[in-house]
């Protein structure tokens, strides 16, 4: 009978140690659980919110209005095409290669603001400003396409930085910067003159904007705040971190300003 009861006692004590264990696991998956949600919607309100904040002090732009900007850009440059091949003279032709450029580098003004805030992605390859996700490559063929070159945006997108500059302009208009402090880069970019450069660096692509006044920064950020922004080039982590830079300036090239005017097509160096 001792034997029969101790065997039942223990019994007993077991199934309740395996019930306290089964219940403790239990608890211990609700608060990890609820970790992990917390954690997670954290992280989320933050990446939503980080557009907002970081956008520059900038006047507001209506996103719903980008194809009304992209069609006056393409107005406007069919109507320097036109004027370009009825020209008479060289003259005329030089002068409207001009009109051109200050067109191209305007356009570039007003469609930049559109893209800012909107969320870096490495698989990101939104046509919309301001929704969806985009990569930097697709940034920057995205910008360039929708500014009416006739790139291949997918395949430009999806190239070395260096390659994206290749296919766009020429080794005459292109410099390379190894182990160059920031401050040097951005000095010497500034002496490159205003204009519309592509920047590449070890693991990233994006726009400098030389206004004459400054010099800027225009890109798909993986880093914070994780989306387009337009910062100070002398202030960029990013740009500061790079070993390498190779910086092509787009509008000086004749040859590319004459592209876009004739929409001819820029194929892709792989």
């Amino acid at each position: 009978m001792v034997a029969k009861t101790d065997g039942g006692y223990a019994r007993r004590v077991m199934r309740r140690l395996y019930i306290i264990g089964l219940t403790f696991v239990f608890i211990v998956g609700i608060v990890l659980a609820i970790t992990l949600h917390r954690s997670t919607s954290e992280t989320q309100i933050a990446f939503s919110q980080s557009p907002v904040q970081s956008r520059p002090n900038e006047p507001a732009v209506d996103v719903s209005t980008y194809h009304l900007v992209t069609e006056k850009i393409e107005h406007e440059r069919a109507g320097l095409s036109l004027r370009y091949r009825r020209a008479a003279s060289d003259s005329e032709r030089e002068s409207t290669l001009v009109q051109a450029r200050e067109s191209f580098l305007s356009s570039v003004s007003n469609i930049f603001p559109y893209w800012y805030g909107t969320v870096w992605d490495f698989h990101g390859t939104t046509e919309t400003p301001g929704k969806g996700k985009i990569a930097c490559g697709y940034f920057v063929s995205t910008v360039l396409r929708d500014l009416g070159l006739k790139v291949q945006r997918t395949k430009l997108a999806q190239q070395a930085s260096e390659n994206i500059i290749l296919s766009l302009t020429t080794n005459d208009h292109i410099k390379r910067f190894r182990e160059s402090p920031l401050n040097k880069f951005v000095e010497e970019v500034k002496a490159l003159g205003a204009g519309l450069y592509v920047v590449g660096l070890d693991v990233h692509v994006g726009f400098i904007l030389n206004t004459g006044d400054d010099v800027f920064f225009v890109h798909s950020s993986y880093g914070a705040p994780y989306c387009v922004v337009k910062e100070r080039a002398a202030e960029s982590r990013i740009l500061g971190s790079s070993r390498y830079r190779v910086l092509g300036k787009l509008s000086d090239d004749d040859n590319l300003i004459l592209k876009w005017l004739k929409a001819d097509q820029f194929f892709t160096r792989t």
